[in-house]
């Protein structure tokens, strides 16, 4: 039986994390107040992004990219260049904030709200990728049941949002097991590791990529 892998990169910087913006216990109400107030470096993810560009052409992998939509502004060209490499383009929020709450898992915004947002964010990948965007992952895994709806309501065909070490923690009681969209559960969510697992893999060339 021939082995393959599905690899796939969140692309956001450290001010997305909850800890800093977008959640009920942020620094930061949101990126737009992170930007209003934050006057040092910001950009520790363009190089970073770029290296496993490289590293990925030089194994010749494609990979699906779950891009927070406000990346395509605060770095010119850098989702551009991804698509232009031949990788996937998928959503991974607007401005990557929590859609439910981290603890109590209640809904933080409204279904009309979450679709805006959504929409604006899947229109702002496209333009910028010139693909159709399918793909959504919640921003830190953060899932509801009331959101698959609306995903496939928008136009996406399949969420990734939940992954095995996350089922039980950042997912509400409705999450539907018969949902229509195609919902992906992954082996592991820690995306900082990418460098060193495709270095380990790519020794062993008796893979295929999908």
């Amino acid at each position: 039986m021939e082995n393959s892998l599905s690899i796939t990169v969140d692309v956001e910087d450290w001010y997305h994390i909850p800890s800093v913006s977008g959640s009920t216990f942020s620094v930061y109400k949101d990126v737009d107040d992170f930007f209003e107030n934050w006057t040092e470096r910001y950009d520790y993810l363009s190089e970073p992004t770029k290296r496993v560009l490289d590293l990925f052409d030089e194994y010749n992998i494609k990979a699906t990219f779950f891009v927070v939509a406000d990346v395509v502004d605060n770095y010119p060209g850098l989702v551009e260049s991804i698509a232009e490499r031949g990788h996937e383009i998928a959503c991974h929020g607007l401005h990557h904030a929590c859609k439910i709450d981290p603890k109590t898992k209640e809904p933080l915004m409204s279904v009309e709200e979450f679709e805006k947002n959504t929409l604006e964010a899947k229109r702002i990948l496209e333009k910028a990728s010139g693909q159709e965007v399918i793909g959504y992952r919640a921003p830190n895994a953060l899932i509801g049941g009331w959101m698959l709806d609306s995903l496939e309501k928008l136009g996406f065909k399949y969420d990734s949002s939940v992954c095995v070490n996350s089922i039980y923690n950042k997912t509400d009681s409705t999450l539907p097991v018969d949902a229509k969209i195609r919902i992906i559960i992954g082996n592991t969510c820690f995306c900082f590791r990418v460098i060193e697992f495709i270095t380990l893999v790519g020794k062993d060339r008796s893979f295929t990529q999908h």
